[in-house]
Parts: C-alpha cells; sequence; structure tokens
C-alpha cells in the first residue's frame, strides 16, 4: 500500500519541526550565562589585611608549636561566653605572648583594608579563626584593666576591636562577616560587665569610640554583594569548565558525569541574581518589616549559594548591643556629672545613636530611682516591658538588653523562658 504523497510530506514536515524543536531546546538549556562576570573591586595598594593574614599566620604557628600557650588559652577561656579573670599566672603568660601581635595590629587600624578572597569552592580563609583568639585577648585585657582601674586601656582595647573587626570583613563573604559580629559581641560582653565602673571620663570615651565605630560599619547588605559575586563567578567557572564536576558536585549523583552546560547554568545564574536583589531590597528595611524571600528552587544554589537569611537578626543583635552599651555610658557620664539622670537619651547627648536596628525607632529608656531600664524591643517589635529574651530570640517575645539572658531555653509549657528587667546604673 503506498503512502499518500501528502501524508508523507506531512510526516516529514512534522520529523524537521520537531527535530528543530529539540535543538533549539539544547541550544536554549545549555545556552551560556547571560548574567556577566562580575569583578572583583581592585583591592588597596596599601591593604592592610596582607599584614593580619600575616600576623594570623603567626599566630597560629605560635599556638602550635607552644603547648603552654594553648593551655593558658583554655584555662582563660573554658566556653565562648566566658573570660576567668582569677588566673593571674596564665593571664601574663598569655598577654606577654599575644603583645607583639596586639602592637601590631593597632599600627594598621586606620589603614585601607579589604578582604583577600577568592571566588571559588576550594578557598580556605584560615585567619579567621585568629581574628577570633585577638578578640578574646583584647576582652580578657578589658576586664583586667578595670580590675587595675586602668579604664582608659580598657576602652582602647574595646575600640580597637570594633575597628578591626570592620576591616577583617569589608568586602568578604558571610564568613568574615559573622567572625567580625563574634568578635563585637566578645568585647561588648565585657564592656557592659565594667560598665558601673566607668568614671565620666571614660563613658566618654566610650561614646566616641562607638561614633567612629558607626562611620566604619560595614552595611549588612555588603555581604550580599560578596555572596552574589563569588555565586555568579563560580558558575562561569563551571559553565567554562575550570571546575572538575566530580569534584564539586560529588553530593548530585545523577550528574556528576555530565558535561556541566546541561544544568541549565543560566537559568540558575538568573535565579540567584534575582535572590540576592530582593533580599538586599529587605535587608535595607528594620527587622520588624522585613519579609521573607525563597531560595532559588535550581538545586545548583544548595551547592554554591549560601544561606544568608539569618545574617541580619545577628547584625541587629550585635547593632543594637553596641549601641546600648554607648547610651547608657551617656547616661552614666549625665549621672555622674548631674547628680540625677536625664530624661531622654536626647538630653544625655546621643540622639544619633539611639536607633533600634529592630523597629527603625528609638530604644526605650526608662529613667527610675534606683537606676534606668534600657532596652531594644527586639525582632518581634513588642514592648515586653525590658524582659530578656534568651540569646538570638526574640521572635517567641522578649526584648534586647545591654545584659545578656542565657537561662533555660525553654519552659515545661514549651514557651521560651525569659529574664527579668535589669537596671543600669
Amino acid at each position: 500500500m503506498e503512502v499518500p504523497r501528502g501524508l508523507k510530506t506531512g510526516c516529514l514536515g512534522a520529523l524537521a519541526a520537531a527535530v528543530l524543536a529539540v535543538v533549539l531546546f539544547v541550544r536554549w538549556w545549555t545556552a551560556p550565562i547571560d548574567i556577566p562576570r562580575p569583578q572583583r573591586p581592585p583591592e588597596p595598594a596599601d591593604n592592610a589585611y596582607e599584614v593580619y593574614r600575616s600576623l594570623a599566620a603567626y599566630t597560629a604557628q605560635m599556638s602550635r608549636t607552644d603547648p603552654w600557650l594553648s593551655y593558658a588559652e583554655r584555662g582563660v577561656f573554658p566556653t565562648r561566653f566566658e573570660v576567668r579573670t582569677n588566673l593571674p599566672e596564665l593571664h601574663r603568660y598569655l598577654l606577654q605572648k599575644m603583645a607583639p601581635v596586639r602592637e601590631e595590629y593597632r599600627r594598621y587600624l586606620h589603614k585601607p583594608c579589604t578582604v583577600i578572597v577568592e571566588y571559588s569552592p576550594d578557598w580556605q580563609i584560615p585567619e579567621i579563626v585568629e581574628f577570633r583568639r585577638w578578640a578574646n585577648v583584647e576582652a580578657l585585657d578589658i576586664a583586667l584593666a578595670a580590675q587595675e582601674g586602668d579604664f582608659d586601656r580598657a576602652i582602647d582595647n574595646y575600640r580597637t576591636v570594633l575597628l578591626l573587626s570592620e576591616q577583617i570583613r569589608r568586602q568578604g563573604l558571610i564568613i568574615n562577616y559573622l567572625v567580625g559580629l563574634n568578635m563585637q559581641e566578645a568585647v561588648n560582653r565585657q564592656m557592659a560587665r565594667i560598665l558601673h565602673l566607668l568614671p565620666a571620663r571614660a563613658c566618654d570615651r566610650l561614646v566616641r569610640a562607638v561614633r567612629e565605630w558607626e562611620g566604619k560599619r560595614v552595611p549588612v547588605t555588603e555581604v550580599l554583594e560578596s555572596e552574589r559575586s563569588a555565586y555568579l563567578t563560580n558558575l562561569h567557572n563551571l559553565y567554562e569548565g575550570k571546575y572538575s564536576m566530580r569534584r564539586l558536585l560529588s553530593g548530585w549523583s545523577p550528574t556528576v558525569r555530565w558535561n556541566p552546560r546541561w544544568l541549565n547554568l543560566r537559568q540558575a545564574a538568573r535565579e540567584g541574581e534575582a535572590y540576592y536583589r530582593q533580599l538586599e531590597k529587605e535587608w535595607r528595611k528594620p527587622i520588624v518589616q522585613q519579609k521573607p524571600v525563597p531560595p532559588p528552587e535550581h538545586r545548583i544554589f544548595s551547592l554554591l549559594g549560601s544561606v544568608v537569611e539569618f545574617v541580619p537578626s545577628k547584625s541587629a543583635w550585635n547593632t543594637a548591643r553596641t549601641r546600648l552599651l554607648a547610651c547608657a555610658a551617656a547616661v552614666r557620664a549625665y549621672r555622674l556629672k548631674n547628680g540625677t539622670y536625664p530624661s531622654t537619651l536626647q538630653e544625655a547627648g546621643v540622639a544619633d545613636l539611639n536607633n533600634d536596628p529592630f523597629t527603625g525607632e528609638q530604644f526605650v529608656y526608662k529613667p527610675a530611682e534606683g537606676g534606668f531600664l534600657l532596652y531594644s524591643v527586639g525582632e518581634d517589635g513588642r514592648d515586653d516591658g525590658g524582659w530578656r529574651a534568651p540569646e538570638n530570640v526574640t521572635k517567641t517575645g522578649g526584648d534586647v538588653a545591654l545584659i545578656p539572658y542565657r537561662g533555660r531555653p525553654l519552659t515545661q509549657g514549651g514557651r521560651r523562658e525569659r529574664g527579668e528587667p535589669v537596671l543600669l546604673h
């Protein structure tokens, strides 16, 4: 039976159309990434980060080869939140060994500094461990200086960490930003503990140190630009075959044999670009106004992207504590000079620091007979009268005060337990 000529022509046309559609689909699916490869900003000619990396390597080597130094650190810093101030022999040894390093990085606090980093999944940043060690040593010396009545030294140590922590996260990745927060947390904790000892002059110096930090503070949105650049650069390198699929995507077994261009990297780049841009838009708002941004659906983002949603909240906790510390110091200085507490923080002279990063409004300040309450309403935006939320937990209720609360995280009813308000003096 002979196939009609028209039917044959129609079948051939349909087949050709199908083949053309497949070809066009493959070309679209494997098309080059249409978002340009990010260009890393140039480093300053005299980049202080080079010095900090060298000092960090020296500190790490010293710790590896000096068992007594490691023993001293374990004794003085038994936990992340604790500094023991009753071990004079260990204090002397630790501070003596660290003295040359501390003196050296102080010389570069006002030098231009940007993080040295490569946009590569293999990039290692061993120096960040040493940066945290430096902050711990400065926190120890803050406590010892207060015991000795040397408050100028205590403020200098505090200011040093504030400035250094901003330098080591400028144009850095999320890990640099978080380490900077941890460094500031260590010294904020010690300064809050000795605040009631500070004379008026030291309180004034503390306020000036925080103002200086505010002028150099790296905005939380900057980390998004670094993470976006790293993600897009890695996609470009993957598309160009600069990474081994088997090494990079070992957790994605069904595709490790394929050419990475079959992963539709252009779509992965578009989704990532939209994600980071939307995050940047939300992160410019106070915490209580921010809306969640769902991560890209493309699976490669889970391999090359970073989880960053929690960063604004952690940054807000630290920023609030630092500003609260300066505001509390200003109130204390006012009382020491005038004999009474100011009626407002504006009267205390810190209206410029009276900004709650969680809400964009003012902190809550309540002078009383025996002291004063000062706190942020926290992530839930609700004033709980100064009842303190457990550390880094505010959505279930509680305020962010200068004195941390680290009690039991849960009560029998399953609710977060809060700490009582603390009057400052």
